[in-house]
């Protein structure tokens, strides 16, 4: 990955393109980056996007009960314990997101995992949790 330009470097840019630096509504930052760095970026904010459906520990409930095998809302409910509202809630962001599948089935909707990766990751976080010393509560 490139390096991101410096304050000067950045000035010396904007100076070359007739731009002062107090005119940013004129110019946007993708304008005094490269092509290959405006790229990166661009992935590293949907990365950003992507790790954030994992932030939250409700979400990682409900993908651990559809790791394996395709539920209905009412089967994630009751392996979830969480209120039926979240769930659907939750489980239209990670549907949205592209990280789970739906199906109708007459008045029943089954969701199963269609990112085999997201349950890659979560395994391989919750494994090395479990066997390092993070697991272990910290006594402060």
């Amino acid at each position: 990955m490139s390096k991101v330009l410096s304050t000067n470097r950045m000035d010396e840019r904007m100076s070359e393109a007739n731009l002062s630096t107090s005119s940013t509504a004129e110019a946007s930052y993708e304008s005094w980056v490269s092509p290959d760095q405006a790229e990166v970026h661009f992935i590293l904010e949907r990365a950003s996007r992507y790790f954030s459906l994992l932030a939250e520990p409700a979400r990682l409930r409900i993908l651990q009960a559809v790791c394996d095998k395709e539920c209905s809302v009412q089967e994630i409910v009751g392996q979830t314990s969480l209120p039926q509202p979240n769930v659907s809630r939750h489980l239209s962001l990670l549907f949205n997101a592209g990280v789970l599948s739906r199906r109708r089935d007459g008045t029943f909707v089954f969701y199963k995992v269609s990112d085999p990766l997201v349950t890659q990751l979560c395994r391989m976080v919750c494994v090395h949790l479990a066997t390092s010393a993070l697991a272990k509560p910290s006594v402060v």
